[in-house]
């Protein structure tokens, strides 16, 4: 039965639903009130980190502001379950962004690990600080836009009176949505559990270290 409802539509949505919702607002959340081991408004920028692109945003003010508030209005939104499709499309671009600022830190030490110049253990701590930080949330979000990408179907309409091309169907192949779905529901619910469990105090923020890579 458990299978079953797993593998059900409208029990899959509502859970991924609630996942990314939970990890948005407790992400976007923290800029404001401290809940977890990441960036606050109330610290400076101090000691390395993983892409020079973050520090940046920090240090703007406006800009890693703005992030956050669209973190709280996705969870919010997905909670609720209102204007769900418009804040989708509206955190898109932040959700892409959240990836690769994980990803190519990652790719870049892959190719010290091919050639020998990268530890395994620092390749396996990048490789799961990628996918519960970055992936986990992307992921998530991709598989919510394609359950629901009959709604989005005519903004890929060439002209605005245009149908949408035919690869634009590759969105609404069953495989792929199968495949986001469970990618969904191991990565994603880990990784909100992880955080939910930091923000509540039952996992200590200590546990970042296993998957902070070794400097």
């Amino acid at each position: 039965m458990a299978g079953l409802a797993l593998n059900d539509r409208r029990f899959a949505i509502a859970a991924v639903r609630w996942l990314l919702g939970v990890q948005s607002f407790i992400s976007g959340i923290n800029w404001w009130v401290k809940l977890l081991p990441f960036p606050n408004i109330a610290e400076p920028v101090a000691g390395p980190v993983k892409h020079e692109i973050l520090r940046t945003m920090v240090e703007s003010g406006w800009m890693f502001t703005a992030t956050k508030g669209i973190e709280i209005l996705l969870g919010l939104a997905l909670i609720l379950n209102r204007h769900v499709l418009l804040m989708l499309v509206l955190s898109f671009p932040v959700m892409l962004m959240t990836f690769l600022l994980d990803f190519f830190p990652f790719a870049g030490k892959l190719g010290g690990f091919v050639t020998g110049s990268v530890a395994p253990g620092a390749m396996w701590a990048s490789t799961l600080d990628m996918l519960y930080f970055g992936a986990g949330v992307f992921v998530m979000q991709a598989y919510l836009m394609s359950e629901y990408f009959d709604r989005y179907r005519p903004m890929f309409a060439v002209r605005p009176d245009g149908d949408a091309p035919a690869w634009a169907g590759f969105f609404e192949a069953g495989w792929l949505k199968l495949a986001l779905r469970w990618l969904s529901y191991t990565v994603g619910a880990t990784s909100t559990l992880w955080i939910v469990g930091m923000a509540i105090g039952l996992i200590p923020w200590s546990s970042l270290a296993v998957l902070a890579p070794p400097r």
